[in-house]
C-alpha cells in the first residue's frame, strides 16, 4: 500500500472514531445533520475520506443517509448491538473450533496483541487497548480459513461495534483487566491445544465485551 493510501485510510479512521465519540457523548444528538463540507472544512481535508467515514458509520447503524436529505445521526440502538453479539460468539466459537490445531504463528500473533493489551490496560490507554483486542479476535477469526466468516465479521464493522462496547465499559468505570485475564486464559488454552476449552473462553470473553450493553436492554 502505498504512503498516500496508508494517510487516507489513517484519515478516514480519525474522523470516523472522532465522530463515534461525538454520537455516543451527545455532541451529536439523534437527529443532528452531518455535512459534508462542513467536517471536511473542520478536518481540513478533502469531502473523499469524510463521505467513506460517514459510509463506515452507515453501515454500523449509526447514522442514515436520504437522496437529497443528507446523513443524519440516528444514535446507537444499543439493543441491536447486544444482539449483534450474539452472533459474534457464535462466529468466533465456530471460528476457534475450525482454525484447530493453532500454529505457531497464530498463537504468535495472538500474543503479540495480548502483550500490547496488557501494557495499555496498564497505562489506562484504553484506545490502544481497543485497537488491539479488535486484531486479535480478527485474527482468530481469519485462522478458520472460511473466508465467508471474516467476510461476515468484516461485514458488521466490529472495527466500530467492538470500539463502541469497550468504550462504553471504560465509560461506565469498568476497568478492563478482567478482560485482558479472559484472552490470558484464552490463549493459554489455545496454547495448549484445547479446543473445547478454548471456546468456552471465547464465549467469556465476548460476554463480558457484551455486557457493556446489559443496562440498557434491561431497561426496555
Amino acid at each position: 500500500m502505498s504512503q498516500v493510501a496508508v494517510k487516507k485510510e489513517c484519515m478516514r479512521d480519525r474522523i470516523r472514531d472522532t465522530l463515534v465519540g461525538r454520537i455516543l457523548d451527545g455532541t451529536y444528538p439523534a437527529g443532528t445533520q452531518l455535512k459534508e463540507l462542513y467536517l471536511a472544512r473542520e478536518f481540513d481535508v478533502s469531502q473523499a475520506p469524510i463521505r467513506e467515514a460517514l459510509r463506515e458509520l452507515e453501515g454500523s447503524g449509526l447514522v442514515s443517509s436520504q437522496r437529497f436529505r443528507g446523513t443524519r445521526v440516528r444514535g446507537a440502538d444499543f439493543a441491536e448491538m447486544r444482539e449483534s453479539y450474539d452472533l459474534r460468539i457464535m462466529l468466533e466459537m465456530r471460528s476457534t473450533e475450525l482454525a484447530a490445531p493453532y500454529g505457531p504463528p497464530l498463537l504468535q500473533d495472538l500474543g503479540e496483541c495480548l502483550l500490547e493489551m496488557d501494557c495499555a490496560v496498564k497505562a489506562d490507554d484504553s484506545e490502544t487497548y481497543i485497537d488491539n483486542a479488535l486484531r486479535f479476535h480478527r485474527r482468530l477469526v481469519e485462522s478458520s480459513g472460511n473466508r465467508t466468516f471474516l467476510a461476515v465479521w468484516d461485514s458488521l464493522l466490529w472495527d466500530i461495534r467492538g470500539r463502541i462496547a469497550l468504550r462504553r465499559l471504560a465509560d461506565q468505570g469498568k476497568s478492563l483487566k478482567p478482560l485482558v485475564s479472559l484472552h490470558k486464559a484464552l490463549l493459554g488454552r489455545l496454547r495448549a491445544q484445547d479446543v473445547p476449552g478454548a471456546t468456552e473462553r471465547v464465549h467469556a470473553v465476548l460476554l463480558g465485551a457484551r455486557s457493556a450493553f446489559d443496562e440498557d436492554t434491561a431497561a426496555r
